[in-house]
């Protein structure tokens, strides 16, 4: 399946070139579907042919070390992917926040929302405290040459 999709993003490339978002989307929509279904199909086989109690009972029996390990590596797998995009976008000088965002989420029993909340307001004091995107009025903007916007403000 995964195979298949390849050609789906070929053709999301194709669309793009001629700027039919439309098309985008719905290729890459009708690639989800097809992924969503190389997990259900086998899935609803397997629950319907044994038993949703077979399957309730052979989950139940792996042991806790298994499933606490499976969390913990499901956890680490986000990380490194937020890592992995921080480091692609060439912002280490965002490495301080994810770092504090990581021992925050592991030494604490915030929530997701109690998460969300402090990084959003780490982001709004970061840019107000930044001298990178603040300006006193008036000033001549920082950098090789100002645009249309820096006219704009100024």
């Amino acid at each position: 399946m995964r195979t298949i999709t390849v050609a789906f993003q070929h053709a999301a490339d194709k669309a793009a070139e001629k700027g039919n978002l439309t098309a985008i989307s719905w290729i890459h929509v009708s690639a989800l579907v097809l992924q969503a279904m190389r997990i259900a199909i086998p899935a609803l086989i397997v629950a319907v042919s044994v038993g949703t109690s077979v399957v309730h009972n052979l989950l139940n029996s792996i042991p806790d070390v298994v499933t606490n390990g499976l969390n913990i590596a499901g956890g680490m797998i986000v990380v490194v992917g937020y890592a992995m995009v921080i480091n692609m976008m060439r912002a280490g000088y965002l490495m301080p926040f994810f770092y504090l965002g990581f021992v925050t989420a592991a030494f604490t029993d915030f929530n997701l929302v109690a998460l969300g909340v402090i990084g959003v307001v780490m982001a709004v004091l970061y840019i107000q405290l930044s001298p990178k995107y603040n300006r006193v009025a008036g000033a001549a903007a920082s950098g090789p040459a100002k645009n249309d916007l820096d006219n704009e403000l100024d």
